[in-house]
């Protein structure tokens, strides 16, 4: 069973950029919009996955269908043993997407297929390669008030919310935020590893010893895999 975190954050809040820090030669980014990639140099480090000699090469892959990013993520897991990480960048796209392509159709059973695709989805990642680990970039929404706030992963609608908790799909759901310093304008970025009481950040108990950690998508997966892998029993 593969491993998969979310990064989830309000926009321009530092989620793409953090992926800098990971290892291109062992990483492969599926891009769910025509986005560039927020990472120095990325024309040379992620060449664009193509089949050559009958084989996947590259590893940017740029599409918005389920169907195809299932295909290729069982291609990485079967075949790119040299892979260790796929991002599946942007993935709430993927639902407000196939909501545009099933806007006419009535009914709340469209809700219902959206849900499916997208925990299928959820469900076909888990199943990949044992030493995979899989990273869902996603946006919040605060579905409380500018007073009272609550933030959860971005879905497209309550009917959607409804049919699937997303949130608690996952162990790990790591937070991107922005924030300035007292006394300065300078905007600051952070990753969060836990609630504050008022969001569905979370993380196993005992795995980052720090609330508040460097946006490094890098950090998170090492502290992650170590906590998981560690021989935590003590001497009787």
């Amino acid at each position: 069973m593969s491993n998969i975190i979310c990064l989830a954050g309000l926009s321009n809040s530092g989620k793409s950029t953090s992926l800098k820090y990971l290892d291109p030669e062992s990483t492969f980014i599926i891009s769910c919009t025509n986005k560039q990639l927020q990472i120095p140099g990325f024309r040379k480090k992620y060449p664009k996955a193509k089949i050559a000699d009958k084989k996947l090469v590259g590893n940017w892959f740029i599409n918005n269908n389920y169907a195809n990013i299932t295909k290729m993520l069982q291609l990485i897991s079967k075949t790119r043993e040299d892979i260790k990480v796929v991002v599946l960048d942007d993935a709430n796209y993927l639902l407000s997407n196939e909501t545009f392509q099933n806007a006419n159709i009535k009914g709340y059973d469209k809700f219902t297929a959206l849900a499916k695709n997208y925990y299928d989805l959820i469900e076909s990642c888990m199943n990949l390669r044992e030493d995979l680990t899989v990273i869902f970039i996603s946006h919040i929404e605060n579905c409380g008030t500018d007073i009272d706030p609550s933030y959860r992963l971005w879905t497209t609608g309550k009917m959607l919310t409804n049919a699937i908790n997303l949130d608690g799909l996952f162990s790990y759901i790591i937070y991107a935020e922005r924030y300035v310093d007292d006394g300065s304008d300078e905007v600051h970025y952070r990753f969060k590893t836990r609630t504050d009481g008022n969001d569905t950040c979370r993380s196993v108990a005992g795995c980052f010893a720090d609330k508040y950690i460097e946006p490094n998508m890098k950090l998170v997966i090492d502290t992650i895999n170590k906590f998981e892998n560690e021989d935590n029993d003590e001497d009787d």
